[in-house]
């Protein structure tokens, strides 16, 4: 389809460009109450984009290095690196050199998925991925997430603030209109037979963990609607 009805789904490859979304804060708190002291400490954000996930981190006390293939705007950023390029590749090395235990926190552009996952967790013993329930279908993957290592799903129970594609001015939703999970993946361990799906609410989430002034990205102050979360 050639319309753009939600600003994600039926836009084309050649105008989505570089896939960014930004995050709702909202995805955040479900993993840092899902995972709690498992995240690490020193974390690299190799999808930063303007500093949806960035940002909350740090002012939770996380270390957070941020790049992006593009500079979105994200404070204390490095923009033009490829996460899957050997220029990628170097920076996990320079990172895992002063933190050996450093995690991957991010939300993948969804159409390298496969090829992103796989340069993740070859570079990092954790890695957190906000991606589509759907991610867990097809039948070529059944025996693709042992080889990945994917330890534990975390199913967001209620739609997430509506993710618009950067620079979309079409209708406006209130709301995803799909299911999203953390996948948590650790390549170091033995490969899991099954793995756990556990379903956590952003909203209770939330209140745990409340959003400040902080953690809006400036230069998504004027999408203030896609940050907050609503009661």
């Amino acid at each position: 389809m050639s319309g753009l009805l939600t600003g994600n789904k039926t836009a084309s490859a050649a105008v989505r460009g570089d896939d960014f979304y930004a995050s709702p804060y909202a995805a955040l708190p479900p993993l840092l109450v899902a995972e709690g002291k498992r995240l690490p400490r020193a974390i690299w954000e190799p999808a930063a984009g303007n500093g949806a996930l960035v940002l909350p981190l740090r002012n939770r006390g996380f270390s957070v290095f941020a790049t992006d293939l593009n500079n979105w705007g994200c404070p204390d950023s490095e923009g033009g690196i490829d996460f899957t390029s050997n220029v990628g590749a170097e920076w996990g090395a320079s990172i895992k050199q002063m933190n050996p235990d450093f995690g991957i926190v991010t939300n993948p552009p969804f159409g390298i998925i496969e090829q992103f996952v796989e340069r993740a967790v070859a570079m990092s013993p954790y890695v957190a991925l906000l991606c589509r329930l759907a991610f867990l279908e097809s039948e070529g993957r059944m025996n693709w997430w042992r080889h990945v290592g994917l330890r534990r799903v975390h199913l967001i129970s209620e739609r997430l603030p509506m993710m618009h594609r950067h620079g979309y001015d079409g209708p406006k939703l209130s709301n995803a209109g799909m299911c999203f999970c953390w996948f948590i993946f650790e390549s170091n361990k033995r490969p899991a037979h099954q793995v756990p799906i556990r379903w956590i609410s952003w909203k209770l989430a939330c209140r745990k963990f409340p959003q400040t002034d902080a953690d809006t990205p400036p230069v998504a102050k004027d999408q203030l609607g896609l940050f907050e979360a609503a009661a």
